[in-house]
């Protein structure tokens, strides 16, 4: 390859603008001879930069990679000797294999091992995220009027708990009788019935399949459901 031509930095002095115009002139001239050489000496590197990049490329396509032909697809790499490039078939490739986890390890957010882990895992972790989230109150329920009576025990049948929240009468206390049963129940006590109020509210949480129903008198009845 050839060797770019420096180029050629003009060696006549430059005209001044404090000069005087004979000086200006005198200066002026062999200034602009001196350009020539130095336009001759950028040609040189301009000519010099295409003829290296057409070697570079032809030693590159010749010498040090294979030929290209009949090998579509195929990665290119170098060869375990390190002396030359080589195409491969991707289908050939084999990588290894991670450890497989075991379940501790899997259900461990603390572990710092990992592997693969397998379909049917990945399924189980999937499905007890989902089952979480549909879990939780207010998720894919809306407020909906309900009529309920006084003394009467209702259970929730939604499959995930409910919010019911219920307006009593002046003077009467709103009190929430919940259990998993109608005989197995705690006594929730919401207002004091102060004849003062105009009524009184109160709301509670009824857990899957629990019962739960109102002592007291209703006015309305609202169910988060």
């Amino acid at each position: 390859m050839s060797t770019p031509v420096p180029p050629l930095v003009p060696t006549s002095a430059m005209p001044l603008a404090t000069d005087s115009d004979a000086a200006f002139d005198a200066k002026a001239f062999p200034a602009l001879a001196s350009l020539n050489p130095f336009g001759v000496s950028l040609e040189a590197i301009g000519a010099a930069t295409v003829t290296n990049a057409d070697a570079a490329l032809a030693a590159a396509l010749g010498g040090d990679l294979p030929a290209i032909t009949g090998q579509a697809l195929k990665l290119l790499r170098v060869n375990a000797g390190e002396t030359a490039a080589e195409f491969i078939d991707p289908a050939t490739v084999v990588l290894a294999e991670a450890p497989e986890l075991s379940q501790v390890q899997v259900e461990n957010p603390a572990s710092t091992v990992f592997g693969q882990v397998s379909g049917e895992r990945l399924a189980q972790a999937g499905v007890v995220s989902f089952t979480a989230q549909e879990q939780q109150i207010g998720v894919g329920q809306t407020w909906q009027l309900v009529t309920r009576s006084v003394n009467v025990w209702y259970q929730n049948t939604t499959g995930k708990p409910i919010g019911v929240f219920g307006r009593g009468s002046i003077s009467s206390p709103v009190v929430w009788d919940v259990g998993p049963s109608t005989t197995d129940f705690i006594v929730i006590d919401m207002s004091d019935g102060d004849s003062s109020d105009s009524a009184d509210y109160g709301w509670i949480i009824v857990p899957v399949d629990h019962y739960y129903r109102n002592t007291a008198t209703w006015n309305s009845a609202r169910e988060l459901r």
